[in-house]
């Protein structure tokens, strides 16, 4: 019997987060929902993200004394790299590939994504073939900004190591550049660019061993704590606002974005496991000790319900964009799929709009790179062959044509031509809108900047 979407999301979820290992067939029903006010409630929290979300519930929080909602604790690198008064942030440097303006995640161009960095470092670092499995298992633990998310005991008991030896193999892997890659928290990763820089004074370990003093500005505590002037301690603040946080960030192709993801992914043997961003997130709890009335604790039991549901659909609706896209994960733009909200929804069993709200403006962290929800959404191509390509694929396969042509650049009619030996059967026009989208200039102008090259 097909399971309710309340029993999927259920079955999906773990302690806020889900794991495939590969596809999957599920018997899924797409059911008319009676619009409760649970539902009805769960529906105008969709489209709000995570902060908005915690303002939201705070706001309830005030008016009913039968709510506690704990706002996320806040990032200390918030407060450490936050640009000075009155200074504004510089904006983000898109890095610019064939196409003179295509840097986004799913773009063709762009350095090697942080997994591919490090595993090829792996190899030039560790030769003992016990140690590179070590180190591929930790590789395989590392966060999209390059931090470990997981501990020395987890990773040893995965792959039935001694901790003491994860641990030998970890400060080896440690050296990898940029430093600061494998660290397992804030401290340990600027401690370790204080490393490389030959910057590891006293001074600067009180300040590393204090950081949540620091992001509070209390300069005279640490002048006290490190036998140094207050003048001394901002030098070396300034020093530790040049390093780099989250150095697996500098491998995301896309700019940086302009909030915390909501949504984690994380290679896992096997498959990929999906997470909510809990680090974001409020939490709710529900006083039924004190004496409020009936009214109060409903509406408050009615509201974290509605929040729960929130998370779980959201989080469901990751892991079916992750289940539909790890060709992409896998083996990047080449390989992304046919999606939309459309099909998102008939096989989630909830309403197109319903999806729509959800995927606006969501931000996922992958291995490569963090991309909005939408951004993985492609239209499908038909090719003569019956099967589906994306339209993002076939900007991928074009563009890489061109990157290949050497002397004499294709014209349009010859990528077409090209494209139908292949099966896939498109206009020139469409060529056409498909180059110009990615910024590459059509052939005689390629053909004028090659000549000028050689001149």
């Amino acid at each position: 019997m097909a399971r309710s979407l309340k029993g999927l999301l259920e079955e999906s979820m773990s302690q806020g987060q889900s794991m495939f290992t590969g596809p999957q067939l599920i018997a899924r029903q797409a059911s008319a929902l009676a619009m409760t006010p649970e539902l009805r409630r769960a529906i105008s929290l969709l489209k709000l993200s995570n902060s908005e979300l915690t303002k939201e519930l705070l706001r309830e929080a005030a008016v009913n004394p039968a709510l506690t909602v704990s706002a996320p604790t806040q990032d200390v690198t918030l407060n450490l790299w936050k640009p000075p008064s009155g200074v504004k942030p510089r904006p983000p440097q898109m890095q610019v590939g064939i196409g003179g303006g295509l840097g986004e995640a799913l773009g063709v161009a762009g350095s090697p994504g942080l997994q591919e960095h490090i595993l090829h470092e792996l190899r030039l670092v560790l030769r003992d073939p016990e140690d590179l499995a070590i180190g591929e298992a930790l590789a395989e633990a590392v966060s999209p900004w390059g931090w470990l998310d997981r501990s020395v005991g987890e990773v040893a008991e995965e792959i039935q190591v001694p901790a003491q030896k994860v641990e030998v193999v970890l400060s080896r892997v440690q050296e990898i550049e940029p430093a600061g890659l494998f660290a397992r928290d804030l401290r340990e990763c600027l401690w370790l660019q204080a490393q490389d820089r030959d910057l590891l004074s006293p001074v600067m370990a009180c300040l590393l061993n204090n950081l949540p003093l620091l992001a509070e500005g209390g300069l005279t505590e640490l002048a006290r704590l490190s036998d140094a002037t207050e003048d001394e301690i901002r030098a070396h603040l300034a020093l530790i606002r040049n390093f780099d946080p989250k150095p697996g960030l500098r491998f995301d192709p896309a700019s940086p974005p302009p909030s915390e993801p909501d949504i984690i992914v994380r290679r896992r043997r096997g498959g990929w496991r999906v997470s909510l961003n809990n680090s974001t997130l409020p939490e709710i709890d529900i006083n039924n000790r004190a004496k409020h009335g009936s009214e109060d604790l409903r509406a408050a039991e009615l509201l974290r319900r509605a929040v729960v549901r929130r998370n779980e659909t959201l989080l469901h609706l990751a892991t079916e964009i992750v289940q539909c896209q790890s060709g992409w994960l896998e083996a990047g733009p080449a390989r992304l799929a046919p999606m939309s909200f459309s099909s998102l929804a008939a096989a989630l069993g909830l309403h197109e709009t319903t999806v729509g709200r959800l995927a606006a403006g969501r931000m996922m962290a992958t291995p490569r790179g963090t991309v909005t929800l939408r951004a993985l959404c492609s239209a499908s191509i038909a090719t003569q062959n019956g099967e589906h390509i994306s339209a993002v694929a076939l900007r991928h396969r074009i563009a890489a044509m061109i990157a290949q042509e050497g002397s004499k650049p294709l014209n349009d009619v010859q990528i077409v031509e090209n494209l139908a030996d292949a099966g896939i059967l498109l206009a020139r026009r469409t060529v056409a809108k498909y180059r110009s989208q990615m910024g590459i200039p059509n052939a005689s102008v390629r053909e004028e900047k090659l000549g000028s090259a050689g001149a």
